[in-house]
């Protein structure tokens, strides 16, 4: 009986799944089809370099020159990812077109100059390229040629199409400025947190408690726990759950190994414990008192077994918890995170 109903679940599960993969596979190649008419293969022929579009665009190649974008102009590679071009797409057919109405309007020809923008046709081939008219993937996908894999010299971005900021239709556009960002190094165009908390205004108000990480100050930024461009991880965190390789890169006295480890350390993480954006507790702890959040798992609930109930031992029976004494477990229970000495994390 119970291998029949077990048997239930299992084809239950997967008669739910075969519509959704159904609807995945009509979906991705949509998706991956306008990926590729995005960055389709450009024709060289209409590459002219960037000089041309500084004539017009003054204002936008002064700010290009001072970004980390400038480095295109001389990096010696093909014409189609240098410059302006790199991004907007060639532009003879743009240049061609401005340039002839300018000489008619030059030459007195101003009818014949109206009627060259009036054609819909030549207006539409003579147009560059805008981000504005791209959906989010789109955008993404041109930023990622030269941003992802071996070409960014970097894992950063390795992971951004499968991000949560992707999922949710965030483009790099729209925290990047190749223009004119706040932030020249990144091309940022709002400083972290300011950036973060367009989106994240919840995290504003944790940040906003007494007991903090030191975001608002500047001793640290959102992206030195989290990875924006994604991760394997919850919450697109940098460092494993139970690994806490992010909190311990600046509290190193928590990292262990230890010999005796304190299990929701280790399997749970710094979170079992703390809040990690801000707490009206102090260490950020996730109770006011220590002694509650200890007894979570050390409990002396009746019928609650000791062994393999996935709880710490309950606590002794000489502690006598409505006395001051015992009612901060750390006085005693120092190394809480973890001992090289001894079992009940007792002061080495």
């Amino acid at each position: 009986m119970r291998i029949f109903k077990i048997a239930t679940i299992v084809a239950f599960f997967f008669l739910a799944l075969v519509p959704f993969a159904a609807r995945r596979a009509s979906v991705l190649p949509a998706a991956q089809a306008s990926e590729k008419a995005a960055v389709a293969t450009a024709n060289l022929e209409d590459f002219i370099g960037s000089d041309s579009c500084s004539e017009c665009h003054t204002n936008q190649a002064a700010h290009y020159k001072m970004t980390a974008h400038r480095k295109t102009i001389h990096a010696g590679a093909a014409a189609d990812k240098q410059g302006c071009e790199a991004c907007h797409g060639g532009a003879k057919k743009h240049v061609d077109f401005y340039l002839t109405a300018k000489n008619l309007i030059k030459a007195g020809q101003d009818a014949e100059a109206q009627a060259l923008y009036a054609d819909e046709a030549k207006g539409k081939e003579a147009k560059m390229r805008s981000f504005k008219d791209l959906s989010p993937a789109q955008s993404t996908a041109l930023c990622l040629q030269c941003h992802e894999g071996a070409q960014g010299k970097s894992e950063e971005r390795f992971n951004y199409r499968r991000s949560e900021h992707a999922r949710h239709g965030v483009a790099c556009v729209d925290c990047h400025s190749s223009h004119s960002p706040k932030q020249a190094e990144f091309l940022l165009r709002e400083n972290e947190p300011e950036g973060c908390y367009k989106c994240h205004a919840d995290q504003k108000a944790s940040f906003a408690k007494p007991f903090h990480h030191k975001v608002p100050e500047g001793g640290m930024k959102c992206s030195d726990c989290h990875n924006q461009h994604g991760s394997f991880q919850q919450k697109q965190l940098r460092g494993w759950v139970g690994g806490e390789v992010g909190c311990v890169k600046c509290h190193a006295d928590k990292a262990g190994p230890f010999v005796y480890e304190h299990a929701p350390v280790k399997v749970e993480g710094c979170q079992a414990c703390h809040t990690p954006h801000g707490s009206t507790n102090p260490r950020m702890l996730k109770r006011n008192e220590v002694r509650l959040l200890c007894l979570e798992c050390h409990s002396n609930t009746p019928g609650i077994p000791e062994e393999g109930s996935g709880l710490g031992p309950p606590t002794p029976s000489f502690h006598n918890l409505s006395a001051a004494r015992f009612q901060n477990c750390t006085v005693c229970h120092v190394a809480i995170h973890g001992s090289n000495t001894h079992p009940a994390f007792y002061k080495p």
